[in-house]
């Protein structure tokens, strides 16, 4: 996946923690072509990443953002009574401004095709929280829409980035419950063979985490920020 060739496009990373150096020229250096958040950060940050990089800027939502997801008919009620009992955004913009929320569905940016899956283990009944099967539904939806592309993606692949918040059961995540990866996307990975999952929750706390593979797709944490390269 890495490597320093100038056609290589290059990928900014983040999620979940505020990385100072990004509100410096720091930013500009690392010269993005595509910017990708994997949740838990705050709607300002990303508006301001998007505005000063001048890249699309594509995310998925954490479980401490609010719920984006639009209400189902039977839901109009409760949102009305108790507007933040669903942890959902009540303004006026569904989430940052200037960015594209990929949770769930498909797009194409920067030459590259992105599909993503926010939110992580149900634990306590906050928003984006998903139990196994759950996930295993919305997973499944996702694949058949990134199927459903009659056009390949520019790559020729059929998914170039999986972006998703919390990680792959078993590759990176935590034994606790609530930093627990789904085994679902083993399937989504496997049956669309992206070339890179992206995805954040699991904090390192100063360690090191070595990036991993599953098959031929390359999968990192971006807590923080890293920069990426990917043949498009």
């Amino acid at each position: 996946m890495a490597s320093y060739y100038e056609e290589m496009t290059r990928v900014l990373a983040i999620s979940d923690e505020v990385a100072n150096a990004l509100y410096t020229d720091h930013l500009n250096r690392l010269r993005p072509d595509l910017v990708i958040a994997c949740g838990d950060l705050p709607f300002d940050y990303l508006e301001y990443i998007v505005t000063m990089s001048s890249k699309p800027l594509v995310y998925v939502p954490g479980n401490h953002d609010p719920n984006l997801r639009a209400p189902r008919p039977e839901e109009h009620v409760a949102v009305y009574v108790q507007p933040f009992s669903l942890g959902r955004y009540e303004g006026n913009q569904p989430g940052p401004m200037g960015c594209v929320n990929v949770d769930g569905r498909v797009t194409e940016a920067a030459g590259l095709r992105i599909a993503g899956l926010g939110g992580c283990m149900l634990y306590n009944h906050g928003p984006n929280q998903y139990s196994e099967a759950q996930m295993k539904r919305r997973a499944l939806a996702l694949e058949l829409r990134t199927r459903a592309k009659t056009k390949p993606a520019p790559s020729g692949r059929k998914l170039d980035i999986l972006v998703t918040h919390a990680p792959l059961r078993g590759v990176g995540d935590r034994d606790d419950l609530p930093h627990k990866g789904f085994s679902s996307f083993h399937r989504l990975v496997g049956a669309l063979s992206p070339t890179l999952v992206v995805h954040g929750h699991i904090h390192p706390y100063g360690v090191e985490i070595p990036d991993k593979r599953v098959g031929n797709t390359d999968i990192v944490n971006a807590v923080g920020h890293r920069l990426l390269e990917i043949d498009a």
